[in-house]
């Protein structure tokens, strides 16, 4: 008898922030429309670092600038800096459909 296969999300967006500034609220709203509209749910894991509270996160993950997205999927990592405001062509980069 085999046990079901748990299934993992395709992808783990880490999203790293500065508080409550605008471009940091803007890339998670941003983000979390990525996610609902063009990822199946439980596809994707979102991690918010606020770098206020967890700068060592940053620079661990080579982190310099904010916001700062980093995409671990199937096409491996990739970094997106800004606040994710142009969403076509994030979606584009990420290979999603629309």
């Amino acid at each position: 008898m085999s046990r079901p296969v748990e299934r993992r999300p395709a992808y783990l967006f880490l999203l790293f922030v500065v508080g409550t500034e605008p471009n940091s609220v803007l890339a998670r709203e941003n983000l979390e429309h990525i996610c609902a509209e063009y990822l199946a749910s439980g596809d994707c894991t979102v991690e918010i670092v606020d770098i206020l509270e967890d700068y060592q996160a940053a620079l661990d993950h080579n982190v310099f600038v904010t916001p700062a997205l980093i995409v671990k999927g199937p096409r491996g990592r990739s970094t997106i800096v800004g606040n994710l405001s142009d969403i076509d062509r994030i979606v584009l980069t990420l290979g999603f459909n629309k």
